[in-house]
């Protein structure tokens, strides 16, 4: 029988692994004094998680696949505690990361490792080659605009735990939204740094 610490480390890991990179009643943020516009969504298929989230950004179409691609930045994400980028062709990148979440009292370690495809200018599509889910695959899109970028993500998460996935499901909400408006932050911050989009 799995012990409650044992519980809330599978839990914390599925949570983190959302954080790294995001039933069937919507969870939409659209907070008129959020500037990000921040929409995000899950949505339980069988033993799966099917997650979109999307926001606002003011960076332009090269800015916003400059941010999507620097996939060192991470470590400004709280939790994540380093992420290393291994090129292995011009549109191919391994990332390595090592994250830390605290839930309850206990601190769990988690260490990923993640295969990016690149299309320039269009966005990414990532799949994870070790880590604790049986499953987590998505895709990150840059749609230009008037106002500079909406960013979108859909992943495809499927746990590998043994928890009721209403109890899964509820984690996941609870952090997604707060998670997507962190990556719209620092997307908004980076757009003060300088570019190689001219």
């Amino acid at each position: 029988m799995r012990t409650l610490s044992h519980l809330d480390q599978i839990i914390s890991k599925i949570i983190l692994v959302l954080a790294l990179s995001i039933t069937n009643s919507p969870v939409w943020a659209d907070n008129p004094q959020d500037p990000f516009r921040v929409k995000a969504n899950v949505v339980q298929q069988g033993d799966t998680f099917l997650i979109t989230a999307s926001y606002q950004s003011p960076l332009n179409q090269c800015q916003a696949y400059q941010f999507l691609t620097d996939y060192e930045a991470a470590k400004k994400v709280p939790g994540v505690l380093d992420s290393k980028a291994t090129r292995r062709s011009d549109h191919k990148v391994l990332v390595e990361r090592w994250a830390e979440e605290k839930i309850l009292f206990f601190t769990i370690k988690l260490h990923t490792l993640i295969e990016y495809t690149e299309y320039p200018m269009k966005g990414t599509e990532f799949v994870q080659i070790k880590g604790d889910s049986k499953r987590f695959t998505g895709h990150w899109s840059i749609l230009p605009n008037n106002s500079g970028a909406i960013i979108k993500y859909e992943g495809i998460l499927e746990p590998d735990s043994h928890l009721p996935m209403f109890i899964l499901k509820h984690f996941i909400q609870n952090n997604l939204e707060d998670r997507f408006r962190v990556i719209a932050k620092m997307a908004a911050d980076a757009q003060q740094l300088e570019s190689v989009c001219k």
